[in-house]
């Protein structure tokens, strides 16, 4: 994370913001926003409910900031506050959900762009719809596990931390299954075909 005046670490940055500093803050919001709008995006599909959230979950940072605890994954941080944020959201709404738990229109979806010119349209077509489906088959949460580690590219710990799963063996071992249980659906829609 390496800025003219900014820390080149997420700990240095996040205690300089938590001592004020503005261009700390501006830096975080301007790193991390992108990102958390496209995880947003695969938890809710109301685009301005995400949109929202981000921005409350910055001002609440802002606001509280010298009460925050020390962070070493900035990325993470965030991302648990904003899954957090968005299913309070959904749970306080008309829907009626557990606490922490998504809604039934939760998406964690996988946009799928051809990857090889050299495949006809058709293959690659028939290879996109099937690991959609294949991806769509997933639980809930096997779906968010794959998409935080493939996807937003999260390692174990992030991963572990964002679902609030008390060890990050058990983010490991839900992205195992998670991908075990994505070839075995691959499997059993190349058969039906």
């Amino acid at each position: 994370m390496g800025i003219p005046g900014c820390p080149s670490d997420d700990f240095q940055v996040w205690q300089a913001f938590k001592a004020g500093s503005e261009k700390a803050f501006d830096f975080i919001y301007d790193a991390h926003f992108s990102r958390l709008y496209r995880y947003g995006s695969r938890l809710c599909p109301d685009q301005d409910l995400v949109k929202d959230c981000i921005q409350n979950l910055f001002v609440a940072l802002w606001k509280n900031k010298s009460h925050l605890g020390d962070v070493h994954s900035i990325q993470s941080y965030l991302g648990k506050s904003l899954r957090r944020s968005i299913f309070k959201e959904l749970h306080s709404g008309k829907r009626h959900l557990r606490a922490g738990e998504p809604s039934e229109d939760y998406h964690a979806e996988v946009a799928f762009s051809p990857e090889r010119m050299l495949i006809g349209e058709q293959v690659r077509q028939e290879n996109s719809d099937r690991l959609q489906h294949a991806f769509l088959r997933l639980t809930k949460r096997q779906r968010e596990a794959v998409l935080l580690r493939f996807y937003q590219e999260l390692e174990y710990p992030a991963i572990a931390e964002m679902m609030s799963l008390k060890e990050v063996k058990y983010a490991r071992t839900l992205v195992y299954r998670s991908l075990d249980a994505l070839r075995v659906n691959i499997r059993k829609l190349a058969c039906v075909e």
